[in-house]
């Protein structure tokens, strides 16, 4: 069992670095007021034990919802100024806003990082979601446009049910448009960038 307390000094550095960098990659922070980074890493910090040691989609789909419940009551969207006047007040982090910053942390700590050993985040990638995002969720309603009524139309509009629903139609699409040979961490790296774009 991976313990963050057997860790050495070293070793802790590195998860805690590695932990910080993924949480700001995902380009969500922008969106949420400040202080948050510091309370997303270190709830990602307390929570990693346990989602480290997952040797099942069920328990992983659990400990992602705790997640993503617990940022919808503990993050707050930034109020949004212009010429010194407010044109948007502070409001909940919704579900989808908090599982695309947790599912790119993720994605870069277990799939690039390989948190928290090799052998280990060679099992757990195969857990992980899609990070959804705008364009993401347009692809998707152009191929499954009748699935999710009404389609949301930002992250903002996500809500836990119509995130698992996308996460559904991810895995579909998986099959259909890829036979099965990707997973939904690989998805976004398929979609997320088109060959042309490689190099802009």
């Amino acid at each position: 069992m991976w313990r963050v307390s057997d860790l050495n000094f070293e070793e802790k550095l590195r998860f805690e670095g590695i932990i910080n960098m993924s949480v700001t990659y995902s380009g969500m922070l922008r969106n949420f007021k400040e202080g948050s980074k510091e309370k997303l890493s270190n709830q990602l910090m307390k929570t990693a034990e346990s989602l480290f040691n997952v040797t099942s989609e069920k328990q992983f789909a659990e400990l992602h919802s705790e997640f993503c419940l617990w940022g919808t009551s503990n993050i707050l969207v930034a109020e949004r100024r212009r010429k010194e006047k407010s044109t948007k007040h502070e409001t909940p982090a919704s579900y989808g806003q908090i599982a695309k910053a947790l599912d790119v942390a993720l994605k870069i700590a277990v799939y690039y990082c390989q948190l928290p050993d090799s052998e280990t985040s060679t099992i757990l990638y195969r857990f992980l979601y899609a990070p959804v995002d705008v364009g993401m969720m347009k692809g998707l309603q152009e191929k499954y446009p009748e699935d999710i009524r009404p389609w949301p139309v930002k992250l903002s509009n996500v809500q836990k049910e119509d995130y698992l629903k996308i996460q559904e139609l991810v895995h579909r699409d998986i099959i259909e448009s890829h036979r099965g040979l990707i997973t939904p961490a690989q998805y976004s790296d398929v979609y997320w960038k088109k060959p042309g774009d490689l190099y802009k």
